[in-house]
């Protein structure tokens, strides 16, 4: 595994905890900066998908 796919992978976890945190959240500006954050992630995942070199996709 590369350094990149390391981090994406580092990446979408933490997406998924803060979705997860986002979802438990009893308060709404918690959910709500969660949510958003974890949006924000998913994003990053994706571009640096796009920017891996050699053009593979990571499933």
């Amino acid at each position: 595994m590369t350094e990149i796919e390391r981090r994406i992978e580092q990446l979408e976890q933490t997406a998924a905890e803060r979705t997860l945190i986002a979802d438990l959240s009893t308060v709404t500006e918690t959910r709500i900066r969660n949510a958003q954050l974890a949006d924000e992630l998913r994003l990053a995942v994706a571009q640096l998908r796009t920017l891996k070199p050699g053009g593979v996709h990571i499933v």
